[in-house]
């Protein structure tokens, strides 16, 4: 009987994708054509093996940003039952913008039923890099209070003078890696605002 990474390796040359392995996808294409990667996401949950799953997630990071059918992606997240496969989907969402995706984002990183928990920093960044900040920074607030180390980096980078100050009242108590990104997220903050008041003092008359 012919296994299904036979049986996806098939699929992909009939395609007109021939690859010798999951691994040389990557490698064979800078930039996934679009057909290829539907092709992706069509078999990511048709394939057995949760290792191979993975790495055919990985292989949609050579996507073009903006290209990624959103409702695929989404309903893989949700339908995936393995950590691993979470977090890899996340890091896609995050780097690649996938298409219409921006309700079911918010709403699977408010939802602490979703299964997100172990993938909250890559759909985090995600949040504030596919979202205006007036959207993004009440969702990361909220991810914030229950996952303050997922939450603080993007937030130092989308944040403005309101989540300096709640960034800077958690500073006090916190300890190891996130009194570091604390810190870091502030100063970033600080930087931004800086900037922005050089640039308005600049252009008074």
């Amino acid at each position: 009987m012919i296994d299904s990474h036979t049986q996806f390796l098939t699929a992909l040359a009939h395609a007109g994708f021939s690859v010798s392995s999951v691994a040389a996808i990557r490698d064979q294409y800078d930039s996934l054509p679009s057909g290829l990667a539907a092709l992706l996401l069509e078999w990511i949950p048709r394939l057995e093996d949760r290792r191979l799953q993975e790495s055919v997630t990985w292989a949609l990071l050579a996507a073009r940003s903006g290209t990624l059918d959103g409702a695929a992606l989404a309903e893989l997240f949700d339908a995936a039952t393995n950590d691993d496969l979470k977090r890899a989907i996340a890091s896609v969402i995050n780097q690649t913008r996938p298409r219409n995706i921006d309700g079911w984002l918010i709403a699977t990183v408010r939802d602490r039923r979703s299964g997100a928990s172990s993938a909250i920093g890559g759909l985090a960044a995600a949040v504030a890099k596919m979202l205006p900040p007036e959207r993004a920074v009440p969702v990361l607030i909220e991810v914030f209070h229950d996952a303050p180390l997922a939450a603080v980096h993007p937030l130092g980078k989308v944040g403005d003078g309101s989540v300096r100050n709640v960034l800077a009242a958690a500073l006090p108590t916190a300890t190891g890696p996130l009194r570091r990104e604390l810190r870091q997220a502030i100063a970033r903050i600080e930087r931004r605002l800086a900037k922005a008041q050089r640039k308005t003092r600049g252009a008074m008359p």
